[in-house]
């Protein structure tokens, strides 16, 4: 293993990928400690299993310090930890060069797309449990079935990894078997245009060494250009309603997870009955109590499939959304995908914009106000914050069938004191 014998401190540890990491290499006998802010839920459960974490990014490294990853959200102009590797000239790793070296050893199979990736690894990751490979694992939530954690490290060859092409960050990865889930233009921070966006799944895909899975109905993933042997096409056609997930979309994710099942030579009624019996991921239309939900969606696509599903289930129930745009920049490059996705809901309320690698430009040129003037849905309101839809939510409840809290941001708050 790369990091064998190394002392290593991550900053930004709670983050879902982070936390999952550090467990890992904590398993695998290194000594692991790190910093973060907040205090979130995934740091209480990585100090209950022993790592030391510090709440902050004030704290001096200590001298034993080898290897230093840290999570791309950080500032690295101003975060004194990541300052101090630098100035110590200690080596540092981003969370995905990271994941590079950890799955080398391994045969990786890299689940990437800019949809539903975290879904159809999940669903793999059931799949192959369920045929009893004993794999390893990171995927980007908590699952039941990795007894409420992100990561699994098992005796097998196989790594199931969730890829994200954040700062083209999956290129550090060597895939033996790559699956696109969809591809349509996010992250516009490391992207300049549709065109590059392709290329770098291209780039992913040229370097995968036996089975690229593409989806069949998608028109931008059949862009990419692969040799026929080395290509394999999923699509929803031979497989039944799932119980636990709603949508057309995830029947497609769940075709994929088992036709990558079927590749590796595994049980297909057994790999079959995994995925019909997924209970589903959290943030992903996860119940948190009475009719209260909660949803991971921040690109516009997925929020319309997402309410266009739920309606489609429950044609005649009321559908109130709270939301959460995540990212100005995304917000203002987006803005006229956002204009049409809400249509399914009966009431929109948007509480505010989540900044995250957002510049002071984008800041000042968007806001909740301007988000609601472009929209075109005739029943949406600025709640002025999350603190104000939080006291409204027993209110919303009661008037409405179906509430659904959907955002990648802080926009949890709402909800994580009502699980």
């Amino acid at each position: 293993m790369y990091f064998q014998n190394k002392n290593i401190y991550m900053i930004g540890i709670g983050g879902i990928g982070m936390s999952g990491l550090a467990m890992f290499l904590k398993l695998s006998n290194l000594q692991v400690q790190g910093s973060n802010y907040p205090n979130n839920k995934q740091v209480k459960k990585l100090q209950s299993n022993g790592l030391e974490i510090e709440i902050g990014h004030n704290q001096k490294l200590s001298e034993n310090t080898d290897i230093v990853i840290y999570s791309e959200a950080i500032d690295k102009e101003s975060n004194q930890q990541f300052l101090e590797a630098k100035a110590r000239n200690l080596e540092t790793l981003t969370y995905r060069e990271a994941l590079g070296k950890l799955t080398q050893d391994y045969k990786l199979i890299a689940i990437s797309g800019t949809h539903g990736k975290t879904t159809t690894t999940s669903l793999l990751i059931q799949a192959l449990l369920a045929n009893k490979i004993d794999i390893s694992c990171i995927v980007g939530t908590n699952l039941s079935i990795l007894n409420n954690w992100n990561y699994r490290k098992g005796t097998s060859q196989y790594f199931i990894l969730e890829s994200c092409e954040l700062n083209q960050g999956f290129m550090n990865l060597n895939p033996e078997i790559l699956a696109i889930t969809n591809i349509e233009l996010d992250h516009i921070e490391s992207f300049q245009n549709l065109e590059q966006y392709i290329q770098t799944f291209q780039e992913l895909a040229d370097k995968t060494q036996e089975k690229v899975f593409i989806n069949a109905q998608d028109t931008n993933s059949q862009k990419i250009t692969i040799n026929n042997q080395k290509k394999e096409e999923f699509n929803n056609s031979n497989l039944p309603q799932l119980e636990h997930l709603i949508g057309d979309f995830n029947r497609v994710n769940a075709d994929c997870a088992v036709k990558i099942a079927d590749y590796l030579g595994l049980e297909h009624p057994t790999s079959l009955q995994a995925v019909k019996e997924f209970q589903g991921i959290e943030k992903r239309m996860e119940h948190i109590t009475d009719n209260i939900y909660a949803d991971y969606g921040h690109h516009p696509t997925a929020i319309q499939a997402t309410l266009e599903a739920i309606k489609e289930n429950y044609p005649n129930k009321s559908l109130c959304l709270i939301y959460q745009p995540h990212q100005y920049s995304r917000t203002i490059k987006l803005i006229q995908q956002f204009q049409n996705c809400f249509q399914k809901a009966d009431k929109v309320i948007i509480s505010d914009i989540y900044e995250c690698r957002d510049t002071q430009e984008d800041i000042q040129a968007m806001d909740v106000d301007q988000f609601i003037q472009v929209n075109q849905h005739s029943n949406m309101e600025n709640a002025q914050g999350l603190d104000n839809c939080k006291n409204r939510l027993a209110e919303l409840s009661k008037n409405y069938d179906i509430v659904v809290i959907m955002g990648a941001g802080d926009i949890s708050r709402l909800y994580d004191d009502l699980k």
